[in-house]
């Protein structure tokens, strides 16, 4: 589906800005206003930084570049391009773009402050499982309504044991996150079987993806390297690959 494809990568550049507000008022942890900072010495961009894409060379009063942006920019749209590609103009589409818009933003949070931030997380729970349990039967889909709350609960459960037998190398904030990535891989399938397999797909990727980049970025940099955004990629690529059975 090229042109819903790239309809909806638009659109995604098109909210990057307001992903981006959000961002910067989760990372300094500040009341969300309309306005944009530059993240290395937190002074207000001008108003024109708000523009899709022509506001990603902007600079702060100090020439600071302000990288935030142009990764939430690009991971929106790349994001939006997987969910137009794989859902066209469906009823499924709309709860995909805003599970991705959330995702796009807990990923570059957790990415600067290796947090999820509550905030975040708990609404995306909430409105995705909200949309499963309230669009799939009056769009003949209640099928999917089991396997997306099993993939959910066993992705969630999973995590919660890593993290209670390893807390170091497991958060509590990815322990949150899980359930909603189960959420968006099971709501894929009307059986559970095979809404389980995937969701392990998702998270054996995630593992891999983690663990070797962590062990490159480690090695090169000495820095610590945050689970969520990988666990958040094997999910979206594990979504990228799937033929969503209501389709």
């Amino acid at each position: 589906m090229p042109l819903e494809a790239a309809l909806c990568t638009a659109l995604g550049v098109l909210l990057a800005p307001l992903v981006s507000i959000i961002v910067d008022r989760a990372v300094e942890r500040e009341p969300l206003v309309a306005e944009l900072r530059c993240p290395r010495c937190s002074r207000t961009l001008a108003r024109r930084a708000l523009v899709p894409v022509f506001g990603l060379g902007e600079r702060c009063s100090e020439g600071h570049r302000h990288w935030r942006y142009p990764a939430v920019t690009s991971a929106m749209a790349a994001t939006y391009a997987v969910a137009g590609y794989r859902f066209g103009f469906t009823w499924q589409l709309w709860p995909y773009l805003v599970l991705f818009a959330a995702l796009v933003a807990m990923s570059i949070i957790d990415i600067e402050t290796k947090l999820l931030v509550n905030i975040i997380t708990y609404p995306t729970l909430a409105g995705f499982l909200f949309a499963v349990l309230a669009l799939s039967s009056p769009n003949g889909y209640s099928d999917g309504i089991a396997p997306a709350l099993w993939a959910g609960g066993l992705y969630f459960l999973f995590f919660l044991v890593v993290h209670v037998v390893y807390p170091a190398g497991m958060g509590l904030g990815d322990v949150k996150l899980a359930p909603s990535l189960g959420l968006g891989v099971g709501w894929l399938f009307t059986e559970t079987t095979a809404a389980v397999e995937r969701m392990m797909v998702a998270v054996i990727l995630g593992l891999l993806l983690g663990g070797v980049i962590g062990i490159i970025v480690q090695r090169s940099r000495k820095a610590e390297v945050p689970f969520g955004p990988f666990m958040v990629l094997g999910t979206i690529i594990v979504i990228a690959g799937t033929v969503p059975a209501s389709l």
